[in-house]
């Protein structure tokens, strides 16, 4: 796994909607996330929590300012190849035709970029807590739970040096949510990961090291989770409250 890079924003902005309709989903962000920080992310629902990952590995770029990636611009880079090192996890699982394994395999396969690495996909099915035997199920005839391990398994396949998790947690039983959670906040202190976790939950927000508010496209709050969960105020009781 290549080491992460410190991701700086700077100055961001990003609308939604043409002319007269345009809203801005985020307003003149700025912020750094060092290399291998783990990170978690709350907001209301429409406040920019989805724009801001979006952004991070291109699949949309700002409308004003600069989103710099180990110094460098992100608009510079190929988005190809930057979504293998920044991958982002939604909360709704895809499957495609064909086993678990050809499903974790898919980012090789489909940009023919190789045939696939069973064994690496097979690590992957692992790291996803997801039973070896499960590898040559189909992939469709799965649990939604288990879809979802699937799903993550096929981002961590990438071996990304940052993950992103937008509440694709969610789904899982508690107690394999936390399995994964504990070995992923692992990774992000011990190999360089950084991960970045949409949640509103405040038992896996708690693993983090750094807590993020956005609200109404501003970064609302930046303080320890500790800090914010144990004594939620203003904002943040608001959102944690509604889960919204």
């Amino acid at each position: 796994m290549a080491q992460a890079q410190d991701i700086q924003l700077i100055d961001v902005t990003r609308g939604k909607g043409d002319g007269a309709q345009n809203t801005l989903v985020l307003r003149g962000l700025s912020l750094t996330l060092p290399a291998g920080q783990s990170v978690g992310l709350i907001g209301r629902s429409g406040g920019g929590k989805t724009t801001f990952l979006r952004l991070l590995n291109r699949l949309e770029d700002p409308d004003a300012g600069r989103i710099l990636y180990g110094g460098v611009d992100t608009r510079t880079l190929e988005p190809t190849a930057l979504r293998r090192r920044i991958v982002l996890v939604n909360q709704r699982s895809v499957m495609f035709p064909g086993t678990v394994l050809d499903n974790i395999m898919l980012p090789d396969t489909i940009t023919e970029t190789g045939p696939g690495d069973s064994d690496r996909a097979r690590r992957a099915l692992e790291q996803a807590r997801l039973d070896p035997a499960l590898a040559e199920r189909d992939a469709a005839a799965l649990s939604v739970g288990q879809q979802g391990r699937v799903q993550l398994a096929r981002s961590l396949y990438l071996e990304p040096e940052v993950l992103m998790l937008d509440e694709s947690t969610a789904n899982l039983d508690p107690r394999v949510a936390g399995q994964i959670l504990h070995d992923l906040h692992a990774a992000a202190a011990n190999a360089g990961m950084t991960l970045i976790h949409v949640s509103h939950e405040p038992d896996k927000l708690r693993r983090c090291d750094r807590l993020l508010l956005i609200d109404n496209g501003r970064l609302a709050l930046d303080d320890r989770p500790a800090a914010v969960l144990d004594n939620p105020t203003g904002i943040a009781a608001d959102v944690l409250a509604t889960g919204d």
